[in-house]
């Protein structure tokens, strides 16, 4: 569930990039607050250093490539430091983490205050958002906000949590639909992994709650001597979002929160509501495609293309189509099936042939696309997540959800739900294992900042359902960008929208409505 950034910054940055990143953060506004001694520093304790090397990684997603230009500006005059909290703030007294903080300073005139940042994941490396939301379409917020990342306690350079034996797991070749035994086999290693990795340290797993990173937040705000923290968040930054708002409701600002997860946290729920969305997304595809019957040739009404698309899967599913540029079956079917909006004329082509018994050109939008250079530390992000669902420790439940969804959803019910919580083998959980939070996560209620709630048309991985029933519990706006984008708005053609909101021209209203990009 990450990330806002432009929808470009998908190409490769080279390492030349990152070290001019490193380069210019060494050379920049860096003005250390506290000497370095051999005193421990104290909780809440905020002391600015050096910045660290980017990986090649964060120099791709934040921009060098996209924008270098603005990119090496930007860096030049970032502050790097780093937040003393509490391990556990129910006990502050006990062991203590070290955030990695950074700090853009607005280029405004007249004082500024914090905007923080979180790209989501859960578990992204925040560190160099400001740079990437600065660089991009949302550029004017520097006018009168001082940018502010972090990387979320358990993440990037803030005490990363690792368990090698998870992130090592290989779920191997995945059939059409797994069996029973299958994945219950792929649960277990999974939940052995895990028990292994809480059992070397349960105070650091413990610790990975979304309710701890929400004081570590406020302790930023007194740190910055902020009397209110504004905040922009993506995917699971809007839980961090939210629950910050409910815990600190009058240090809470300005807050726009885009594609917004559901505030109800049973994990069977999300699963389910992701996979109604995209069963909704394949028949709005089939009405699509019935449109442009002379183009694609697969009939001229929705049903006739749902029908001769069920049905050519079938024939693939039992007959692949072997040709000299690959195979073609289930899994690749499927793949076009569930394409997004913006690929919509590719996988129609792909799918076109495909009926003609012929491969499709160039393989097709809905061919799986190189990965990104990941920034999500895995064990953390599955931990700061498994900590606020339930009903997600028991197989049990877990494949018996999922037979429900492969008979309610038949188009795609079959598939893995486009969420973190659910396994690499579908009627599995990422939460296999781990024991069950301490304390229930914090129920999203209202607060006195604006709120501004941001939902994508026709995205799958945060429904437009979420935003509604999170704006049910917390009040606010709700603007809707028509698109099928996750995250992006801050980089895309309604980034204008997010500006206006954090200008805040005094007495006007939080404006919601519909922005289309």
């Amino acid at each position: 569930m990450g990330g806002a950034r432009s929808r470009g910054v998908r190409t490769v940055a080279g390492v030349m990039l990152a070290g001019l990143l490193a380069a210019a953060c060494a050379d920049g506004d860096v003005r250390p607050q506290a000497a370095a001694t051999g005193t421990p520093p104290r909780t809440g304790e905020l002391t600015w250093g050096t910045c660290p090397e980017p990986s090649e990684a964060e120099a791709q997603v934040w921009g060098a490539a996209e924008h270098r230009p603005a990119y090496a500006r930007h860096a030049a005059r970032l502050r790097c430091g780093t937040l003393t909290v509490p391990a556990d703030w129910t006990a502050p007294q006990g062991r203590r983490l070290e955030l990695a903080v950074t700090l853009l300073p607005s280029t405004g005139d007249g004082p500024a205050e914090p905007l923080a940042l979180n790209p989501g994941g859960p578990g992204v490396s925040g560190r160099l958002m400001p740079i990437g939301i600065a660089s991009g379409g949302a550029r004017a917020l520097l006018d009168r906000y001082d940018l502010v990342g972090l990387d979320v306690r358990g993440t990037g350079r803030s005490g990363p949590a690792t368990c090698p034996a998870a992130e090592s797991l290989d779920a191997g070749p995945q059939p059409a639909a797994p069996t029973h035994r299958t994945a219950r086999a792929y649960w277990n290693r999974l939940a052995r992994a895990h028990t292994t990795c809480a059992e070397a340290d349960p105070a650091q797993l413990a610790s990975l709650t979304t309710t701890n990173a929400a004081h570590d937040l406020d302790a930023l705000r007194r740190a910055l001597r902020a009397p209110r923290l504004h905040y922009y968040g993506v995917s699971w930054g809007t839980s961090l979002g939210a629950t910050y708002r409910t815990l600190f409701p009058t240090h809470s600002g300005r807050t726009l929160l885009e594609s917004v997860v559901s505030p109800d946290p049973d994990l069977r729920g999300l699963l389910d509501g992701v996979t109604r969305a995209r069963e909704q997304r394949f028949e709005h595809f089939t009405a699509w495609l019935a449109a442009r019957s002379d183009r694609y040739g697969l009939g001229t009404t929705a049903d006739e293309v749902r029908t001769r698309l069920l049905s050519l899967r079938e024939r693939l599913t039992t007959r692949p189509l072997r040709t000299s540029d690959g195979t073609y079956g289930r899994v690749e079917t499927d793949q076009y099936l569930d394409s997004e909006p913006a690929d919509r004329a590719g996988a129609g082509a792909a799918l076109s042939s495909l009926a003609r018994g012929r491969a499709p050109a160039g393989g097709g939008d809905g061919k799986p696309r190189a990965a990104a250079p990941p920034l999500v530390a895995p064990f953390a992000g599955t931990a700061l997540l498994c900590s606020q669902v339930t009903h997600a420790a028991s197989f049990t439940e877990q494949w018996s959800a999922y037979g429900e969804r492969r008979t309610a959803y038949p188009v795609l019910g079959a598939t893995r739900p486009m969420f973190p919580g659910s396994g690499e083998v579908p009627g599995t959980s990422t939460c296999a294992g781990l024991p069950a939070p301490e304390r229930p996560p914090v129920e999203p209620g209202p607060a006195d900042g604006p709120l501004l709630l941001v939902a994508h048309r026709d995205e799958v991985i945060t429904p437009l359902p979420w935003a509604r029933a999170m704006r049910a519990r917390t009040g606010g706006s709700l603007l809707v960008v028509g698109d099928g984008e996750h995250g992006g708005m801050a980089g895309g053609g309604c980034a204008g929208r997010v500006v206006e909101f954090f200008a805040g021209a005094e007495g006007a209203a939080v404006k919601g409505g519909a922005c289309e990009p």
